[in-house]
């Protein structure tokens, strides 16, 4: 229920998440647009709901990574310190991760999921 389109321009970013549609910057590595589109979907999954949203930015962006992270590691992608910079830009910390680290588990697990399934549905 996400729709993933391409532009060639993000003002600076590579992805965004725009409450029911994830936009990747066209001309991205293989690696680098499978983790922009893992944080991005993860925002998807953790942020849509204004409700249950959390209000802080580094809150946020600190989950969305840490997700990504796990899920590109889960895919054999190494990340080097590209997820710990990332986090550390939004002033997360470990306090940070912690309080939310129930979250970011069970969104990388169904993305992980998401994506065996959908792998499996392409051999087929």
């Amino acid at each position: 229920g996400i729709a993933l389109e391409y532009e060639a321009d993000l003002g600076g970013a590579q992805g965004m998440s725009c409450g029911g549609r994830v936009v990747i910057l066209e001309g991205l590595g293989a690696a680098e647009e499978f983790a922009t589109l893992a944080h991005e979907l993860a925002h998807e999954l953790l942020h849509r709901d204004k409700a249950t949203r959390p209000a802080s930015k580094t809150v946020r962006e600190t989950e969305a990574e840490a997700v990504a992270y796990i899920v590109c590691t889960a895919a054999g992608l190494q990340a080097g310190s590209t997820a710990s910079d990332y986090i550390q830009l939004y002033q997360g910390d470990a306090e940070t991760l912690t309080a939310s680290l129930e979250r970011i588990q069970q969104t990388a697990a169904a993305l992980i999921a998401a994506f065996h399934t959908s792998e499996k549905r392409g051999a087929a």
